[in-house]
């Protein structure tokens, strides 16, 4: 065989490995990346959902006992608006579409098909929910709430070294906690559809 021939046929063979199909992934090993992502959602939207639902309802807290045990009519009020944003916040988080959900394991007797397609449609939903949470309507009723509260310590209570530090705190905490919010399920959902383009 001469040189030329075993050119020719590596170059074929070559050829031949660029246009075979790349392997595929596997179903099974899809679906177990699936359940990752969703599980690591899973875990990052329960320490921020409780974490941040426990600090207001720990300030409410906190703050309506201080409202009620207060002598100085000045501290009351300061803590009667504090207590008031703190139960806001804690609506707010009640409201927030991004919260702890349900475990999907009860597909686990599912075809591996149908648990890919619900495990998708999940994680997509997920990362849509996650998209929400942040937007310009967040953003203006949290700085609607610092101002109000701010305002009315201001206006109301005469108190205006109070109101700027509860407005700001509040501004401040509430831009914190939308910041916060985990992406996970996003950062998933774009690298799928990264694998997804040719």
């Amino acid at each position: 065989m001469s040189l030329l021939h075993v050119r020719a046929a590596s170059l074929a063979l070559f050829m031949l490995c660029l246009a075979a199909p790349v392997h595929a992934e596997e179903p099974a090993e899809r679906l177990a990346r699936l359940r990752t992502a969703l599980d690591a959602d899973e875990t990052h939207v329960r320490i921020w959902w409780y974490g941040w639902a426990g600090l207001f309802a720990g300030s409410g807290g906190v703050q309506t006992g201080l409202a009620v045990l207060a002598s100085d009519p000045g501290f009351r009020g300061d803590s009667q608006v504090g207590a008031t944003t703190s139960w806001l916040a804690v609506a707010g988080m009640a409201l927030t579409p991004v919260k702890p959900l349900q475990r999907w394991e009860s597909l686990l007797d599912a075809p591996v098909e149908m648990q890919l397609r619900m495990a998708e449609a999940e994680l997509r939903a997920r990362a849509s929910r996650e998209r929400q949470v942040g937007g310009w309507l967040d953003h203006t009723l949290c700085a609607v709430v610092a101002l109000g509260a701010g305002s009315y310590l201001w206006l109301h209570e005469k108190r205006p070294s109070s109101a700027i530090l509860m407005g700001v705190t509040d501004l401040v905490i509430g831009e914190l906690q939308l910041w916060t919010v985990p992406h996970t399920a996003i950062h998933a959902v774009e690298a799928l559809d990264a694998e997804k383009q040719p």
